[in-house]
């Protein structure tokens, strides 16, 4: 970890402030997947003890953005295929659920919320503000599982939430001539549905898009790698 990615962190609640700038480095690409997080490296450079860089990356392995090796340390967790699978197609599942419970829900309000909310991925992508994006992104989703007024689908969803950007940025940065425009135009076509009160539509809406994403996060993690090796 040579170049000096963090900043001094200030004496107010330690922990939280550095698990923050860590997730936020990882998502961010500014960490690379599978790099090694050194803990006398991350305290030396946010000059706090060590005992708060443990805890955190403690709570970052929680979320799935860490992995811890026997003998070797803490490392950016570096996605399988199989994990891109197995993130995708629970947060699909989820999703459809909280479709089909939001549904009776949705006030006019909340639809022109979304349709505000598409218009910042909108800016976003053509930004190339690709960070903001992917947080837009799942705000989205979160929106519609909030609105479901399911306590533990959210919470599953929101054990996703990390990995999911994590996932989605690497996205957009590899494959930035087409894939951030695909976020506002994807979730119009779901909230096109909404409004209809088609409910099947958007959910087969929802599968048939986590699933090209999936594909193609699966394809961002293959092109990195193969830099990575020449």
């Amino acid at each position: 970890m040579e170049p000096t990615i963090f900043t001094r962190i200030e004496q107010r609640t330690v922990q939280q402030e550095v698990v923050d700038v860590i997730r936020q480095a990882i998502v961010s690409a500014k960490l690379e997947l599978g790099q090694h997080l050194a803990e006398a490296a991350l305290s030396e450079q946010m000059k706090v003890s060590r005992i708060p860089i443990r805890e955190a990356l403690r709570q970052l392995e929680q979320e799935g953005l860490v992995t811890r090796y026997n003998n070797r340390g803490c490392f950016v967790t570096d996605f399988s295929d199989e994990d891109v699978r197995e993130v995708f197609s629970l947060r699909s599942s989820l999703e459809c659920m909280a479709i089909e419970w939001a549904t009776p829900r949705i006030t006019p309000e909340d639809l022109a919320a979304l349709r505000g909310m598409i218009e910042e991925q909108r800016r976003s992508a053509k930004a190339g503000d690709f960070v903001g994006l992917a947080q837009l992104d799942m705000r989205f989703h979160e929106f519609i599982c909030i609105r479901a007024q399911h306590s533990r689908l959210l919470k599953e969803w929101y054990s996703l939430h990390a990995q999911c950007q994590i996932l989605l940025n690497r996205r957009f940065q590899a494959l930035s001539d087409y894939t951030p425009d695909t976020v506002y135009e994807d979730h119009t076509r779901i909230l096109d549905a909404f409004e209809r009160g088609d409910i099947s539509t958007a959910i087969q809406l929802t599968k048939t898009i986590s699933s090209r994403v999936e594909l193609e996060c699966i394809e961002t993690l293959h092109h990195i790698k193969q830099q990575s090796r020449e």
